[in-house]
């Protein structure tokens, strides 16, 4: 499973404006629950504020992961936001976070999505990544963008 096969150009939101990690939270939650056979919006947004409770799923260089175990779930959903201007994420850096790749998670998923969630923070950890998730503004291109390797990407 790769980030592309869980996103969808219905799940990604760009130039969204909200103020605060709730409300990003309460949008990621809408977008993954338009995913088929997702559980609803407030199931979704209950499960990524529970796992914020743990530790803020912020990566640094204005990236965050929210992700989440959702017992009606039924497969792995995955949705992007990117933001018109970063807010405070709580990111080990301290760095306002603007782009977004929330998970929806079965409840009884195994480990399966950690590759996933490797996958996506070593794809965003690269600057090129980043720069080039930023100035996209097609669900389409991103989607493109996403299916490619990282390395292709670099070498452009």
């Amino acid at each position: 499973m790769q980030l592309v096969d869980v996103l969808a150009n219905d799940r990604i939101a760009i130039n969204v404006s909200v103020s605060s990690k709730k409300t990003l939270l309460e949008k990621a939650a809408e977008l993954l629950a338009n995913a088929s056979g997702s559980a609803n919006a407030r199931e979704i947004f209950d499960s990524l504020c529970q796992r914020e409770r743990l530790g803020s799923t912020g990566l640094g260089h204005g990236v965050a992961i929210p992700h989440g175990r959702v017992d009606n779930q039924e497969a792995v959903a995955g949705a992007m936001i990117r933001l018109k201007r970063p807010i405070d994420f709580d990111a080990p850096d301290h760095e306002k976070v603007d782009l977004f790749f929330a998970l929806a998670v079965p409840g009884q998923c195994t480990d399966s999505h950690l590759k996933l969630l490797a996958e996506m923070a070593d794809r965003l950890g690269r600057q090129v990544q980043r720069d080039a998730l930023r100035q996209i503004d097609d669900a389409d291109e991103l989607l493109r963008l996403l299916s490619e390797n990282p390395a292709e990407t670099a070498a452009q």
